[in-house]
């Protein structure tokens, strides 16, 4: 519950601090007193936005700070989530200095905003005149609708599934998309390996083929070059060179027994002498093998001019280039084929898994149809309380294909004041008066079956008076029972009801203006209520009046 509540330097409130008790706390004052104001004050905490507009004094930060008591609230685990230090009295505060700059703290912890509404919304239920505009909101309509039909647990495993679903059709929309692609080029991918593979391309054949031709189109010039080579180099008597080192070798031996240099030119001329021989036998033999083959030399360049043809038409540099491409294309087929499969077998577990978000979401619409009747006779049982006698309330459901975060329905709220007249879109047709009634009705059904601490009613009885008006107090003098309810109301049939009763008023100090709220005595009490009741000039009878009122609610009570 909300135990305290302190504002600083806010709109036209310098300071003031606030101390709120279990049950119905009622908050009243003149139009323009700064009831809204102290509305806007507390919505900080509840994560709204803000600027420097709000600053009483434009040089100082602005302070809005609340105390919860949540003890016996289940909220520990959030604590734990968000990694945060728990107490059973916990602070949230909020800070907006004087270039707007907002801060918030969660048990003087800093926080984001989304941390702070995340723990707001569990703390504080505000419900205002402007709310009953929710009712014309499809999503918050089968919110309310789950609430009572307590569907809580059904959502969040109908969503998890949900979301899984989407996540997997996401990925095989992708997988589509990338197999129409790859489809695409399947075909080009499988006749090229084709052709490709029927060249039987080799490594390093693309320079041995331009070295065979080579030298096949010079073979004659190379065995006459070779002959005339291996002829100089015979070691026939005359003039070549073999004969001639011979003679210089044996020149040479003869000298060798001096020892030293001399038999040092004896080695060299013997390797010298063996490199010549060795190099005359192996021209002799390349000599021999060199062919004169002009079937083979067309042949080598029918080769030649296939490898050139293929690296021209895949735009590639050199034969190995293309042998790369070949292993690339194998693999991408190979991948297509991998890919196909997956298809095949995604396919299978999205449609298992649409079926599941389906049963459950049928489940969810059998759940909630089978709500309806008993949420149409407590909102019609509570709305007789409230003098709409005639009143007339249910739901219409009807099943879309899509399947949303709140499953496959849409939930129309139809109503009727007058006996005799059918039931029809609330939202068309109820007034302002009706709806605030309506949404207030709701707010006392769902929070029986609902975790709820502190729910705040904001003048939502704009448009009625007289008994009605009682009822409207009496029930949520009810909520009080089982929440803590603060409302802020301008009914005196509405404030009778309340534990405790809060007056905000204006004071003027050193030319300024300002807001102020105090808990009025019972005395006190009793004059404002006469004064809601007779205006300013109140007499005996109306006090006579109020205290019969609170004596009659039974809300009397030692200040």
């Amino acid at each position: 519950m909300l135990t305290s509540l302190q504002i600083e330097n806010y709109a036209i409130i310098r300071s003031l601090e606030i101390y709120f008790q279990e049950g119905l706390s009622v908050i009243t004052g003149e139009t323009g007193a700064g009831k809204s104001i102290l509305m806007g004050a507390l919505s900080l905490i509840l994560g709204n936005r803000a600027d420097t507009d709000v600053l009483f004094d434009k040089s100082r930060k602005c302070i809005v700070e609340a105390t919860f008591h949540i003890q016996d609230l289940p909220l520990k685990s959030w604590f734990e989530q968000n990694d945060l230090d728990y107490q059973d009295d916990t602070i949230i505060r909020r800070e907006i200095n004087e270039h707007g700059k907002s801060r918030a703290f969660i048990n003087d912890t800093p926080v984001n905003l989304t941390v702070l509404k995340s723990i707001a919304t569990q703390l504080v239920d505000i419900h205002s005149q402007h709310q009953t505009l929710m009712l014309q909101n499809a999503d918050f309509r089968l919110r309310l609708l789950d609430q009572f039909a307590q569907n809580q647990n059904l959502i969040s495993q109908y969503q998890e599934v949900l979301h899984s679903w989407k996540k997997q059709k996401k990925t095989l929309e992708e997988l589509r998309a990338k197999c129409a692609e790859a489809a695409i080029r399947h075909d080009y991918n499988t006749f090229t390996i084709e052709e490709l593979e029927k060249a039987s391309l080799q490594p390093d054949e693309q320079s041995q083929i331009e070295m065979q031709i080579k030298e096949l189109t010079n073979a004659e010039t190379i065995k006459s070059h070779l002959y005339n080579a291996t002829a100089l180099l015979s070691e026939q008597e005359g003039d070549n060179i073999l004969y001639m080192l011979k003679s210089a070798q044996s020149e040479c031996r003869a000298l060798s027994n001096l020892g030293g240099d001399y038999d040092l030119f004896l080695q060299r001329m013997d390797n010298l002498l063996a490199e010549a021989q060795d190099l005359s036998y192996e021209m002799s033999k390349k000599s021999d093998n060199v062919e004169i083959n002009p079937q083979l030399l067309e042949q080598l360049n029918e080769r030649l001019d296939l490898l050139f043809t293929l690296q021209n038409k895949y735009h590639v540099e050199d034969n190995e280039a293309l042998i790369a491409l070949l292993e690339q294309l194998r693999l991408e087929v190979e991948t297509y084929t991998d890919e196909k499969e997956q298809l095949i077998e995604l396919e299978k577990t999205v449609n298992q898994a649409e079926k599941e978000v389906r049963a459950l979401a049928k489940r969810l619409t059998e759940s909630r149809g089978k709500a309806i009747p008993a949420l149409a006779n407590a909102m019609e049982e509570r709305l007789r309380k409230l003098g709409m006698n005639d009143s007339r309330f249910t739901v219409e459901l009807a099943q879309t294909e899509e399947l949303r975060d709140n499953g496959a329905d849409t939930a129309t709220f139809l109503f009727t004041a007058n006996s005799g007249v059918a039931p029809a879109d609330m939202s068309k047709i109820a007034s302002g008066g009706e709806m605030s009634r309506i949404m207030l009705c709701l707010k006392s059904i769902i929070t029986d079956t609902m975790f709820l601490p502190t729910i705040i009613f904001d003048e939502i009885d704009t448009g009625i008076s007289g008994e009605t008006a009682s009822k409207v107090g009496q029930m949520m003098q009810t909520l009080a029972e089982k929440h803590q309810v603060i409302a802020i109301t301008h009914l005196p049939q509405i404030a009778v009801r309340g534990s405790q009763h809060y007056l905000v008023y204006k004071q003027i100090s050193d030319n300024q203006t300002t807001t102020n709220i105090k808990l009025l005595t019972m005395p006190e009490r009793e004059q404002m209520i006469a004064t809601m009741m007779s205006g300013e000039n109140c007499n005996e009878s109306a006090l006579a009046t109020a205290r019969e009122m609170l004596k009659a609610t039974k809300i009397n009570q030692k200040q």
